[in-house]
This record gives structure tokens, C-alpha cells and sequence, in this order.
């Protein structure tokens, strides 16, 4: 295949569950729905890593997060490794003239490494806790995105383009004309009800508590409000492709839809966050549309994960893929039928330290330090997710065997991927500690 353009889309905060393309009953995502039916559509794509900074350095980088060691949100000290390449410098050295449309490396302290390789770096402003600071929409994002295709990729072929929009992450903004169309008033839930979990009581304190004080009494409407935000992106993914084919590269361009990772609507007691490490947080979206239309209407069931991409886009641009890539093409699964990933293995350091294996039946989740839902370190939690796909039910204790005969496989596994390292897990302490 010849030289192409790629525009990386990330979709922050987005559980694949909420996409009517991912089976969801509502049609929040009509846009995205209609390039997964031009392309592929990954039907189980995992996050090895999160949240945000963990999860996106495994997603340029193409390397486990035990390898590339950025575990935590904002860690202090910690820097990305010169000799592990972001994706975007691997292109930059093989002609692509690359842009970052982002706000990754300007707006958290120390966070540089998001930065290196990018010809131009387009800080879409706003904070990237946005919970704590101002959240940028995606109009202000695709402001940047048609300056960006008007006067830099129309000109300077082929590029890399990385897009990161915000929208469905916390706090979720109001859309007239959208957010009612997804609230169903026929079936309520409490708001009260936060006030049954440490971290509801937490986030009652914050901008939920503001929406309780102006008079919301129903959860189903922080959902909706949750729903029209994805709704919100996807109209504005739809303009971008719009620009695409008005300046005639659009046949033309790899287009990649991803998240970094999801987000709990109250499973577990997880309000409107992003911890633990249950599929609504790991399962991510993942959508390819090849140039020229190929492999239309596909949708793979097999198991992938973010560091698959950085091979994946290499091996369809014939560049070489550096040799501490930990990822494999997709293409192989895509064009061969190979087979994925027989386990998935996730961490998180941010809130809770915390790991996971997941395979096709079973979901083993440890404790690594205590938490603020009050469970040890040292605690297991495992789902037998055939027969109970919400992970409502911990069989841990009746299935102790099987429990630790994953607890094993993951122990395994980290320990071959360390190859005698320290664990960043435990060499570095959780960076944003929840005080309840």
C-alpha cells in the first residue's frame, strides 16, 4: 500500500458499551456508526492501561506500561524513556509531517514526553483534569482540527493528525436538543443513591452536589447528560470527515476511533469516574476505516489491545517496527484470521493500585494496596463473565482455586514482562489519593 495519511481520533472517557455501533439501544453515535460500517469495527478491545496518561503513552508507545513505566496520572518524576518512541516520532523520521491537536503536554506539569515528535503541537487550552478546571467542547477542538487540514495537511503530504476531543469526560455539559433526547423519564434512579458509596459521598461535594443543588433528583439524567455528550463529539467527527472529503483527502487517510479508557455510570459504586479495572472501564472502542474503503463492514470478535495500533499503522506504511514494540499488526488478524490475545492483562495506579487478567470467561481483579471501598490489599475479585457480564458477583471466595490459578498466570506474566525490574506498581505511590 502506498503512502497515506492518518488521523488518530480519541475519544477521551468513552465506554465502548455507549456506542449504538457496540449494541447500545440508543443512537448516540450515528457518525462513528457509519465509518465502523466503512471499515473495522474491534468488538473487544482492551486498555492495558489506565487512566489517561498511563493509557495513552501504551497507545503511542506500542509497549506494556511495566515497560514503558508511566503507571500513574501525573506522577511526579517519572519521564517516558528517550529510547522508547511515540508513534508520532517514528513517523516524523520517516517523512510524515506530523500535528498534535492536544493539550496532553501543555496543560499537566511535567508530562512532556507527549509532545516529542510533533512538527506542530495545536494546545486546544482548558484543563486536562477537567473536573478541577475548564472542560474544551469539541467546537473549540475542531476549530484547531480545520485550521490545522486548511492550511498544514492540504499542503504537506502525508501526515499524521491526532485529535483528542473531551466531551464525554466529567463534568458532562448540557446540549440543548440533545441531552432531552436521551432522557427517558419513565425510569428513575435516586441522586440520593451517591450518598451509599465513598466515592458517590465524594463527588456529591463537587459538581454533582451543584447539579442535586439546582434541583436534579435523577441519575438517569447525569446519564443522559453522559449520552449527549457522546452524541455532541459525534456530530462533530462527522464534520471533520465532512472537511476530509471537501479537500479531497478523505479516501485517502487512515482513520483511527479510539478511547482512552470508559467510565462508570454506578456499577460498583463508581459514579461518573474512571478506577477500577471492570469491562466498562477496560473495554474501549476501537474502529479502523483503511484508504480507499477496504475491508468494509468487517467487525473482529478476538481480543486486541491499545498497543496494537503503533504496529498495526507501521506494517500498513511499510516502516520498520522498533524491536522493543510490544504489540502486534492487526493486519494479521484483519487480512489472516491469526488469532488475538488468549488474556489481558491491566494495571492501574491512580486512584487504586490495583491489576487485572481478563480471558474469555473470567475477569481476576487484585488489590494491590488497600482502597477507599474499604477492601485489603491482598483482595480478589473474580466475575465469571458468561454467566454474569455486569461483574455484579464476586465468586472469588467459592472458586478459590480457579482464583488463584489466574492469580498465578497474571503473577507470571508480570514477571516475565519486568524481567527482573522493579514493579512500578509498588515503586510508585498512587498520585491522586481519594480522601473520603
Amino acid at each position: 500500500m502506498d503512502k497515506f495519511n492518518v488521523i488518530y481520533i480519541a475519544i477521551d472517557t468513552l465506554r465502548a458499551d455507549r456506542l449504538s455501533c457496540y449494541g447500545y439501544s440508543k443512537n448516540t453515535s450515528p457518525n462513528i456508526d457509519r465509518i465502523a460500517g466503512e471499515g473495522v469495527l474491534f468488538k473487544n478491545a482492551f486498555a492495558p492501561a489506565i487512566p489517561t496518561h498511563p493509557s495513552y503513552t501504551t497507545q503511542f508507545t506500542g509497549v506494556y506500561p511495566t515497560t514503558h513505566r508511566v503507571v500513574c496520572h501525573g506522577y511526579p518524576n517519572i519521564i517516558l524513556d528517550k529510547n522508547i518512541l511515540l508513534l508520532q516520532e517514528i513517523l516524523d523520521r520517516n517523512g510524515f509531517t506530523t500535528i498534535g491537536v492536544d493539550n496532553l503536554a501543555t496543560r499537566t506539569l511535567g508530562i512532556t514526553w507527549f509532545v516529542r515528535g510533533f512538527d506542530y503541537y495545536i494546545d486546544i487550552s482548558g484543563k486536562t483534569v477537567v473536573s478541577r478546571g475548564v472542560k474544551i467542547n469539541a467546537s473549540i477542538v475542531n476549530e484547531k482540527v480545520f485550521y490545522c487540514l486548511e492550511n498544514i495537511c492540504r499542503f504537506q503530504q502525508p501526515f499524521f493528525l491526532f485529535i483528542h476531543y473531551w466531551d464525554p469526560h466529567a463534568p458532562y455539559i448540557y446540549h440543548k436538543d440533545i441531552t432531552e433526547h436521551f432522557y427517558d423519564k419513565k425510569y428513575r434512579d435516586n441522586i440520593d443513591d451517591l450518598e451509599k458509596s465513598p466515592w458517590g459521598r465524594l463527588i456529591l461535594r463537587g459538581w454533582v452536589g451543584k447539579l442535586r443543588e439546582k434541583g436534579v433528583r435523577d441519575r438517569k439524567y447525569i446519564e443522559a447528560l453522559y449520552d449527549g455528550e457522546i452524541r455532541y463529539v459525534d456530530s462533530a467527527i462527522k464534520e471533520v470527515v465532512n472537511k476530509l472529503s471537501e479537500l479531497e483527502l478523505y479516501e485517502n487517510t487512515l482513520l483511527i476511533i479510539t478511547a482512552d479508557h470508559g467510565e462508570g455510570m454506578g456499577e460498583h459504586g463508581i459514579y461518573y469516574d474512571h478506577h477500577g479495572l471492570y469491562d466498562w472501564d477496560i473495554h474501549i472502542p476501537l474502529i479502523i476505516r483503511f484508504p480507499e474503503s477496504l475491508y468494509r463492514r468487517k467487525i473482529v470478535e478476538k481480543f486486541v489491545q491499545h498497543i496494537d495500533l503503533v504496529p498495526t499503522i507501521l506494517d500498513l506504511l511499510s516502516i520498520e517496527i522498533p524491536k522493543n514494540v510490544e504489540g502486534k499488526s492487526l493486519m494479521r488478524i484483519v487480512e489472516e484470521g491469526e488469532e488475538g490475545y488468549d488474556s489481558i492483562y491491566s494495571v492501574e495506579n491512580t486512584r487504586m493500585t490495583k491489576r487485572a487478567i481478563r480471558t474469555n470467561r473470567y475477569k481476576l481483579i487484585e488489590t494491590l494496596r488497600p482502597d477507599f471501598y474499604g477492601n485489603p490489599a491482598g483482595f480478589l475479585e473474580l466475575y465469571d463473565l458468561d454467566k454474569d457480564p455486569l461483574e455484579l458477583n464476586n465468586i472469588a471466595e467459592e472458586n478459590i482455586d480457579l482464583a488463584y490459578l489466574l492469580l498465578g498466570k497474571m503473577e507470571k506474566w508480570f514477571r516475565e514482562k519486568l524481567n527482573g525490574r522493579i514493579d512500578p506498581l509498588m515503586e510508585q505511590d498512587i498520585s491522586l489519593k481519594v480522601k473520603i
